[in-house]
């Protein structure tokens, strides 16, 4: 039997970005960030991903990978036979090395392509690759809009399960985006398209594949304003409200004559912002040392349906359990809910936190009016 190359990859700097409100993980100096690689969420949603590899076809391929925290750091307690074909001069990766091993992949004509990571790094494996080489992406990164990703790690160990076993592979091409931040100024928040990625086509793609981030609706803008309204109305100058990034949640704090965060957490008390584009420390922080009434003030992810997970990293675990389900106030225009083809999803990574929402969450669309959604974690 022969069996399939692999090649196989994490970027370990991705997700590192989303607790500290940084909108992502791309700049150059993303490693001074990181006090500990055992802590890194990158590595773990990694290895939940491989963990759930099906021992029984171990034999059917061989991983073809780097050395150090780009490949080997991830698989080498994992049982599966791996071949290193590329060494970083240092630990601390960059984008040149991700480069440096794709072409190596290339060289050595592998199958498929197993890669974690997010928005950017696909966009450089799109770069070179384009569409000759299927991928399997592992989400890990901060806003994950391309349509490459699958649901979570878990997902994605599902489709390679399926794909390995295969014995007829067909594919699809996914749409690969970015944050595109020359809407930024202009109070919006968009993707720019990049190119495409080729993923295996299996049996339930429809259930498992995320949807590429949606943009604004124009006719949304009276929707928009009874959210504005609704909110208003419900505002208690005593109580602490986290606004979450988005633009229907920027529209909510702008129309209180306030400067928020487009793609970050504000604290607003008494109709002030208290601190700006917060990190997840300096959230737990300011709620564990207040003891007013906190809400917090989200909306979910356009198309992908995402509620947490994508894109508001800074809302941790911890965070959400110090926070009732009560004061947890969803807003998404009756527009937003209509596009979506999906659940509302939740992507923790913590089992409690996740299944603490139930089966169904409540989601204002209105003015005073609100809609009870199906929801559903998917991690685990």
């Amino acid at each position: 039997m022969k069996q399939l190359k692999i090649g196989f990859f994490v970027n370990p700097v991705s997700g590192v970005g989303g607790p500290l409100g940084l909108k992502g993980s791309d700049s150059e100096n993303i490693w001074s960030y990181i006090n500990s690689v055992s802590e890194l969420s990158s590595f773990s949603r990694t290895s939940d991903m491989l963990d759930r590899i099906d021992s029984n076809i171990f034999e059917k391929f061989t991983l073809i990978t780097s050395s150090g925290y780009l490949g080997e750091y991830n698989i080498n307690d994992k049982n599966i036979d791996y071949d290193i074909v590329y060494t970083p001069e240092i630990n601390q990766t960059t984008k040149n090395d991700t480069v440096n091993l794709l072409h190596q992949f290339i060289e050595h004509n592998v199958d498929l392509i197993l890669y974690a990571g997010g928005d950017g790094t696909s966009v450089v494996v799109q770069s070179v690759i384009k569409d000759t080489i299927p991928v399997i992406a592992i989400p890990v990164g901060v806003k994950m809009y391309s349509g490459i990703f699958p649901l979570s790690p878990i997902h994605s160990a599902n489709i390679f399960n399926e794909y390995i076993n295969s014995s007829n592979r067909e594919y699809i091409l996914r749409e690969i985006s970015d944050l595109d931040d020359t809407l930024i100024t202009e109070g919006q928040t968009g993707t720019k398209f990049s190119g495409y990625l080729k993923t295996p086509l299996i049996s339930n793609l429809d259930s498992t594949l995320q949807e590429s981030k949606g943009g604004s609706i124009a006719n949304e803008k009276d929707e928009l304003e009874n959210l504005i309204e609704d909110f208003n109305e419900k505002y208690d100058m005593d109580s602490v409200y986290l606004m979450g990034p988005g633009s229907t949640i920027n529209s909510i704090t702008t129309s209180r004559n306030l400067s928020g965060t487009l793609l970050g957490f504000d604290i607003l008390h008494k109709n002030k912002i208290i601190k700006n584009d917060c990190s997840e420390n300096d959230i737990f922080k300011y709620i564990t040392h207040h003891k007013n009434n906190i809400y917090l003030v989200v909306t979910i992810i356009g198309n992908q349906g995402f509620l947490f997970g994508r894109g508001n990293q800074q809302i941790s675990s911890r965070i959400l359990d110090l926070i009732d389900n009560n004061n947890i106030l969803i807003y998404a225009t009756k527009s937003k809910l209509d596009s979506l083809e999906t659940d509302i999803l939740i992507d923790i990574g913590n089992s409690n936190t996740n299944n603490r929402f139930g089966k169904y969450i409540n989601v204002i669309s209105g003015y005073k009016f609100s809609e009870l959604k199906k929801c559903k974690s998917v991690y685990f």
